[in-house]
């Protein structure tokens, strides 16, 4: 690993994690080790933040964010010159010893839970509270405790995705398309809220778990779309985030209390996005469209693993949204081309997403495979209707389909000039060359 220095950014009232960690050298060199950090402290950031806030009392949040800081801060700065053998136990003991000697110094200012009163009861919480065991159940509580009632959905989702998938106040606003201020204060009444518990109840405790299981649920979703096709304009695919996404999800499925079939479904979807990871971007960080992907790349394993999630979400005669997309994505996932895809059952899917809740976006793609089962010209008249849907005028792939069908149509004039308008409003480099590239496409057809 190579040689650089650390230092810690304070950014008004956000709370600490990845994104207050700087490395002062910007070289190649330095974006490998933000990789490896990212990597290895994103799985390790839920983990600590939702032990320690169940161990120090949800009044002490401030404090358990303050020990995680600091072993993420000891740990770049001691991984300077190569990893330890064992990095995860070397940030848990770290993180432990700190905790402990912030506790001791704190006791008098501060009011803890009973069972750190003593030094062998404070060590043996504390040993308990970060082993591995314990992970889950800690993790479990954390998601259900910030869907309180008390407070908005919105703010649910980002308490989830701060605290338990580390993402930063800035990722969340460009989740939310809202300022990182607006996140901030989100954060603000969320630990100002959860400071009058008294401690994290365990998820078998809530009596209004199955209403607090809708945000949970949305979190995770939002969180594998930020992954899978994000808001970074240098970095729009990042699997560890669709991996968190998945780990999270299933996670649920290992406690009665939230296991549900909405859960599966959900697994289901993400197995199936994942799955085609690898193929979505060309060795120059390009996207790649769906009939132009590599389908013998796709990861059969993750398939089968979606498979499985779908057959367990399908008990009973309740159809959520997480039930039709990943029916839908199992389409995809499971058809040998495009010509060959079951474009019926993808568009029944599809009508029956768009009687539940009118989406501008899920109408755009409706009408994308209805270009592929009924032609071209039936596809198009249906994207020519959502022309004065506000949330499409920006969005660069309402565009980049109409053109996709100007250019199928032989049209190339109309196609150029969608494109155009595609590559103005593409959010990232790899969007706008896929557009680009679709321009050359029209000079060589």
């Amino acid at each position: 690993m190579p040689d650089v220095r650390v230092r810690r950014v304070r950014r008004g009232t956000a709370s600490p994690g990845l994104s207050d960690l700087r490395l002062v050298n910007e070289g190649r060199e330095a974006l490998s080790s933000v990789e490896l950090v990212e990597d290895l402290f994103r799985r390790e950031y839920a983990h600590l933040v939702s032990a320690l806030i169940r161990v120090l009392g949800p009044s002490n949040i401030p404090l358990a964010e303050d020990v995680v800081q600091d072993a993420l801060v000891s740990a770049m700065q001691a991984w300077r010159f190569g990893l330890p053998q064992d990095p995860k136990a070397w940030i848990i003991r770290t993180a432990h010893n700190r905790a402990i000697d912030i506790i001791r110094r704190e006791q008098r200012r501060r009011s803890f839970l009973p069972e750190l009163a003593t030094t062998n009861a404070l060590t043996d919480t504390i040993e308990a509270a970060l082993a591995p065991a314990a992970e889950g159940t800690s993790q479990l509580a954390m998601m259900f405790a910030v869907c309180d009632p008390g407070l908005s959905r919105e703010t649910h989702v980002t308490l989830i995705l701060r605290w338990l998938c580390g993402l930063s106040p800035k990722e969340i606003g460009q989740a939310f398309l809202v300022d990182t201020q607006t996140i901030d204060r989100r954060l603000h009444r969320g630990r100002g809220h959860l400071r009058e518990l008294g401690r994290l109840p365990d998820v078998d405790e809530l009596p209004d778990i199955d209403t607090r299981r809708g945000s949970v649920l949305r979190s995770l979703y939002l969180l594998f779309n930020e992954g899978y096709h994000g808001s970074n304009p240098q970095d729009p695919v990042r699997p560890s985030l669709c991996n968190d996404a998945l780990r999270l999800t299933e996670l649920l499925l290992q406690a009665k209390a939230t296991a549900h079939p909405d859960v599966h479904a959900l697994a289901a979807l993400f197995c199936f996005g994942a799955a085609r990871l690898s193929t979505r971007m060309d060795e120059r960080g390009v996207f790649v469209p769906l009939e132009d992907q590599d389908r013998s790349r796709w990861d059969r394993a993750r398939i089968e693993r979606g498979l499985i999630h779908l057959a367990h979400a399908a008990t009973g005669d309740h159809m959520s949204r997480w039930h039709l997309e990943a029916g839908i994505a199992c389409e995809h996932a499971i058809a040998p081309s495009i010509p060959e895809t079951n474009w019926d059952r993808i568009i029944a899917f599809y009508q029956v997403l768009a009687e539940q809740s009118r989406s501008p976006i899920v109408a755009l793609n409706r009408a994308l495979a209805v270009a592929e089962r009924d032609g071209v010209e039936e596809g198009r008249r249906e994207l020519i209707a959502l022309a004065e849907e506000p949330k499409l005028s920006r969005y660069p792939f309402y565009w980049a389909a109409l053109a996709d069908l100007e250019r199928r149509a032989g049209r190339h004039a109309a196609a150029r000039e969608y494109y155009e308008h595609a590559i103005a409003l593409a959010r990232s480099t790899a969007e706008r060359a896929a557009f680009e590239r679709r321009i050359e496409s029209l000079k060589i057809s």
